[in-house]
């Protein structure tokens, strides 16, 4: 197989994918670690819906690509990654920004993208590296004993 093998995803491709996808699960447990987010790479075009859990299981399997990593032998992490299309990146903020809603026909089309191995590839390498330097500083932040919020603040930045 190549590396520049391409697959077709569904991602996320309507309004409501994006609400399920943004709304707090609700048998997500307040003991575990979880943090969201949007993310474009370097090198890629493509933007990405993210989601890092402290996990023992596999927990999502609506995600167009699922990888694990370990910051150290007792923190065990499951990174989600479903691809946001274009399109509905526009819907998004012609909906909020404008209150415009443009529909394109009446009937919804599947929309689905592509994603290769080097975006994958490309994806886990740059969101190890930022996980890593924001994870370990969160980590540094619970064993030191830090006395104004000034502090925590400041050491809490992830180095992009």
């Amino acid at each position: 197989m190549s590396d520049n093998n391409i697959t077709r995803v569904r991602g996320c491709t309507t309004i409501n994918d994006l609400t399920q996808l943004t709304c707090p699960a609700s048998d997500y447990s307040n003991d575990n670690f979880r943090m969201a987010f949007f993310y474009n790479p370097p090198g890629d075009y493509q933007i990405y819906h993210i989601i890092c859990e402290l996990t023992r299981e596999n927990i999502d399997s609506h995600s167009d690509h699922i990888f694990y990593y370990n910051l150290n032998d007792k923190m065990f992490y499951q990174i989600t990654c479903r691809l946001i299309s274009h399109s509905l990146i526009v819907q998004f903020l012609n909906k909020k920004i404008y209150g415009i809603e443009f529909r394109q026909s009446e009937e919804p089309q599947q929309e689905f993208l592509t994603f290769s191995n080097l975006q994958k590839d490309n994806l886990e390498f740059h969101l190890k590296e930022l996980l890593s330097n924001h994870l370990m500083t969160k980590q540094i932040n619970k064993e030191t004993d830090v006395s104004s919020e000034v502090d925590k603040k400041i050491t809490a930045q992830p180095k992009l």
